[in-house]
């Protein structure tokens, strides 16, 4: 699995974006001890039952006996998962609109974060709250059709280092970016994601 530090907010070469696997027409692999799930629901699915699906489809692919997963864990905490020979796996999920995104890290901490791509109103100044003045300097630079997608990438990257970090969402400062490696996800169009893992 390789880091993709051209995000927005990251640093490096900007590689290939790892592909998310959609179920039920691909079943995932496991990839350097990290599954990514990708799952389209009815139009209207509450949150909560897209948590549940996603819950029940992860625990038919990981077909670990003893693995449990409780997906919904309240606001601002992570979802958990117990892998009976991997104490220390970890479990990230994102939803936006009708698209759940999720990921199973057999050894460590991970973050994931997935945003459709859409003109935000206030995006000067979401991004100088959240996102910090690199990526607001990014921002500004780019043209109008260049600017959502870039918001969107920058606005994953930003939520995936903070899950894998354990942290709630709070304004940028440089203390409030925690480090990790920053993966883009290759997802269906219109929609945006990232992986971050532990450096």
């Amino acid at each position: 699995m390789q880091q993709l530090g051209g995000l927005p907010g990251g640093t490096g070469p900007r590689l290939m974006p790892v592909p998310v696997c959609m179920w039920p027409e691909t079943v995932p692999r496991w990839q350097a001890g990290i599954l990514l799930l990708g799952l389209r629901h009815t139009p209207g699915t509450t949150r909560d039952a897209a948590r549940t699906r996603v819950r029940e489809v992860l625990l038919q692919l990981l077909e670990v006996p003893g693995c449990s997963i409780e997906a919904s864990a309240g606001a601002g905490q992570a979802p958990q998962i117990l892998v009976p020979g991997h104490a220390r796996a970890g479990l990230s999920i994102s939803h936006d609109g009708d698209f759940s995104v999720a990921a199973v890290h057999l050894h460590g901490p991970v973050g994931v974060d997935v945003m459709a791509v859409q003109e935000t109103a206030d995006w000067r100044g979401v991004a100088s709250d959240y996102l910090g003045p690199q990526v607001l300097a990014r921002l500004c630079a780019a043209n109008q059709a260049q600017r959502a997608r870039l918001f969107a990438r920058a606005w994953c990257e930003r939520e995936a280092r903070l899950k894998c970090a354990g942290l709630g969402l709070s304004e940028w400062s440089p203390q409030s970016q925690p480090p990790a490696r920053t993966l883009e996800l290759a997802l269906p169009a219109g929609l945006v994601g990232a992986l971050a893992l532990p450096v």
